[in-house]
């Protein structure tokens, strides 16, 4: 697949000390994509980093927030296919080839989005056990009979108890996800939202149980910031709710709330 079929969009915040990594490693894959940089937050050293490695470079100037960024984002791709690529995280040189071939291989059925399983880094280090992991590999038990689901009930069953599906892995098919945006009202848990409302859709969900990526976890990290302030778990909550209604939500949001102690 060509250059112009496949894009990483970056939606940079202030400034990562990890992101030229990132971008590293998305330059760095065996099929090669288009990388494109936007940020709410402009600054010299983003405006260098483009310039260095020639990527183009875009400012939001809507309404501050990780849903406007990434909405942003999303928006400056003009390839079928987008990763949405979190500044600290970091891609494996097979990523890019192995996600477009799975995808293929699916190109006979609708295909919304296709996501690889991952590593977590924590003090720069590959966590060798985790908790949180085995649970969401529990939790993609389907995706053990076939590489892909398409019934609207199975998709919805994966995200009831809660999002096994690691954001910054996922690529989304832009020409087949219709007028898609991610809940402004969201902080947190966009991206499980996200994901509940495409699982309505018809298409398929496409699964590649390899680590192509590694996610970094970290003290200044938006998911330890969001879960230090609560707003992480109130938002858990009201997707509980939405999904199961008050008294069984309240029950799964205080199992779901115990996993956090592995990523503070």
């Amino acid at each position: 697949m060509s250059i112009h079929e496949h894009s990483f969009v970056i939606p940079a915040y202030k400034q990562s000390p990890y992101l030229e990594e990132c971008i590293a490693h998305l330059l760095n894959q065996t099929v090669q994509s288009a990388i494109i940089l936007t940020t709410s937050t402009p600054s010299p050293f983003l405006e260098q980093l483009a310039a260095k490695y020639n990527l183009p470079y875009f400012v939001n100037n809507e309404s501050p927030g990780i849903a406007s960024d990434w909405n942003f984002a999303l928006s400056k791709a003009t390839t079928p296919y987008v990763t949405i690529a979190h500044q600290d995280d970091l891609y494996d040189t097979k990523f890019t080839a192995t996600v477009l071939s799975a995808i293929k291989e699916a190109q006979q059925e609708k295909v919304l989005l296709a996501f690889t399983n991952y590593h977590d880094v924590v003090n720069g280090e590959q966590r060798k056990f985790s908790v949180n992991a085995i649970v969401k590999q529990l939790m993609l038990f389907p995706f053990v009979f076939t590489k892909r689901l398409n019934s609207r009930f199975f998709k919805k069953a994966i995200l009831s108890g809660g999002d096994p599906i690691c954001c910054p892995s996922v690529t989304l098919h832009k020409n087949n996800i219709g007028n898609f945006s991610f809940s402004t009202e969201l902080s947190c848990v966009l991206d499980w939202d996200a994901w509940y409302q495409l699982a309505q859709q018809e298409g398929a969900f496409v699964y590649i149980d390899q680590k192509l990526m590694s996610h970094r976890i970290h003290k200044a990290s938006e998911t330890a910031v969001q879960i230090s302030n609560g707003r992480r778990q109130q938002e858990e909550l009201m997707m509980f709710e939405k999904i199961w209604g008050k008294p069984v939500a309240r029950l799964l949001s205080g199992i779901y709330r115990l996993g956090h102690k592995e990523n503070m």
